[in-house]
């Protein structure tokens, strides 16, 4: 694993842990993603369900091991909000890290990626903290009839808004690129803003990329798939249907012989005709 020197950005949003916090959750996102390859290795399945849906729980569970002794780092779950997971929360600073995955291919950018929609209650409470940083919006039809004075004190009552929910605590999205064959292919983090609930589009205000392992570091190679092996039943390998082998045993059982005389049956009562409950026909 890299070096990881903070940057301005990160040492203004997490002080003097800054440099140590990133080396661990550098640490904890590249042990997510070792675990997640190996119970895809392990399923041997032709999809990354498994890697997906492991990497799911481990992103969370690998960033709280990983942070464990960083001064002032916590896990919580968040309040007020339905969280199956506790996220890593720096105290001192009251910024909480959230992970996300934005993509599975090298094909997706980063600002080009998009939260899953619906995005989830819990993303867009963490999301609507705010990033510290007022997004680049254009301005909405009614603004355009506003004189001057009016736009500026609008546009500074946003701002006092915004202020005031990053004051309660902010977030900082870790967010990464990876998948079992091409591994983590990218890794930062930094302060993200949800633009759309519709879309899921997401603004960027700030990013730091944070040290990757080389490839064969970041977890197993993926084996080639195993070929099949073909049958040939000229061979004589094939094996067909499961009563299709002769019989070589009669395990002891005779055909039953004959009886001489047709056996005596008891006397059957009269059968009379149909009708209802009553007897009536």
């Amino acid at each position: 694993m890299g070096f990881y020197k903070a940057g301005e950005w990160a040492q203004r949003r997490f002080g003097a842990v800054a440099a140590d916090l990133g080396q661990a959750v550098t640490a904890g996102i590249q042990e997510a993603h070792r675990l997640a390859l190996l119970a895809h290795l392990g399923g041997e399945l032709s999809t990354n369900d498994a890697y997906g849906s492991t990497l799911m729980v481990t992103q969370h569970e690998q960033l709280i091991a990983a942070t464990v002794d960083v001064p002032g780092v916590v896990a919580r779950k968040p309040t007020g909000v339905k969280s199956r997971f506790p996220y890593v929360v720096v105290e001192d600073v009251s910024v909480v890290l959230m992970p996300w995955r934005f993509s599975n291919t090298r094909a997706t950018r980063r600002v080009d990626a998009r939260m899953p929609t619906p995005v989830s209650d819990l993303r867009k409470t963490l999301l609507s903290l705010g990033a510290g940083a007022q997004a680049v919006t254009q301005l909405v039809l009614e603004q355009s009839t506003l004189d001057d004075d009016q736009l500026e004190a609008q546009l500074a009552e946003e701002q006092e808004i915004s202020a005031q929910l990053a004051s309660f605590g902010q977030v900082v999205t870790v967010a990464f690129g990876s998948n079992p064959t091409d591994g983590l292919f990218e890794l930062g983090w930094g302060d993200a803003e949800l633009i759309s609930e519709d879309t899921g589009h997401v603004f960027w205000h700030s990013w730091e990329t944070l040290p990757v392992a080389e490839l064969r570091a970041t977890g197993l190679p993926v084996p080639a798939a195993t070929p099949l092996r073909s049958v040939d039943p000229a061979a004589g390998s094939r094996v067909g249907r499961f009563d299709a082998a002769p019989l070589n045993e009669d395990l002891g059982l005779t055909a039953r012989p004959r009886p001489v005389s047709a056996p005596l049956s008891e006397a059957q009562p009269e059968v009379g005709q149909a009708g209802d409950e009553d007897g009536r026909s």
